[in-house]
């Protein structure tokens, strides 16, 4: 076929861009499930175009295994996803603590940490410790203090020990729990590992982190302008 701006611009023509234009936009999505889904569709576009405007049994043989191979790794997403999918409970969490982190990255998360019952009292994190695990709140209260001073709290959705975590330094204050907690909490190795081989997981937990030590910073300062 000549390649002229009336070829361009006919039914076939415009398949064939449309297939570019497709495999361009699949490649600018963050989340791999919509790339799949756009490869897909720039596959099945791009045989259309080989198969009827140009009859080119080569470009449609390999145009078909892109689409298999693209179809085939969707199908699995789809198998994945529906495997993991979340509890209400979770998906709450997730949407309050961890927006930017994928729903299957949060499960992956949720899989590898343990929930614990704590009891009014005990001492979650003392000032000095090296921080092997960080702590979610679930539900409850912890006193943040140093040197027998509570200068802070925290309750649901409150990260515990995140600065020791983040920095590599032990921890700065001690937290005791000032009534019955429910906490989700994490290996640090775990989450070092995790962060370390996966960026995108990485940038997405440290949104989460930063977001909450500003939410606590700007409660702290509400507390002190209140006293």
């Amino acid at each position: 076929m000549e390649l002229t701006l009336e070829s361009a611009l006919s039914p076939g023509g415009l398949l064939g861009n449309l297939s570019y234009v497709l495999l361009i936009a699949s490649m600018a999505m963050r989340d791999i499930f919509w790339l799949r889904v756009l490869a897909i569709c720039s596959g099945v576009s791009g045989i259309a175009y080989d198969l009827f405007w140009l009859s080119d049994p080569v470009g449609v043989f390999w145009e078909s295994g892109f689409t298999a191979i693209n179809l085939a790794q969707w199908l699995w997403l789809v198998a994945e996803r529906r495997s993991c999918a979340l509890t209400p409970d979770q998906a709450a969490i997730r949407l309050r603590v961890f927006p930017s982190l994928s729903e299957l990255d949060f499960r992956r998360l949720v899989d590898a940490a343990e929930l614990r019952e704590v009891p009014a009292g005990e001492v979650l994190l003392r000032r000095g410790d090296v921080v092997r695990v960080l702590c979610l709140v679930l539900a409850g209260e912890a006193a943040v203090g140093l040197d027998d001073r509570v200068f802070s709290t925290c309750v649901s959705d409150d990260f515990i020990g995140e600065i020791g975590f983040t920095r590599g330094v032990p921890a700065t204050a001690t937290v005791v729990a000032t009534e019955p907690m429910r906490l989700m909490t994490f290996d640090g190795a775990w989450l070092r590992a995790k962060m370390a081989d996966d960026p995108e997981f990485e940038r997405a937990f440290g949104f989460a982190l930063n977001a909450n030590l500003a939410s606590k910073l700007i409660r702290r300062q509400q507390t002190s302008d209140v006293v």
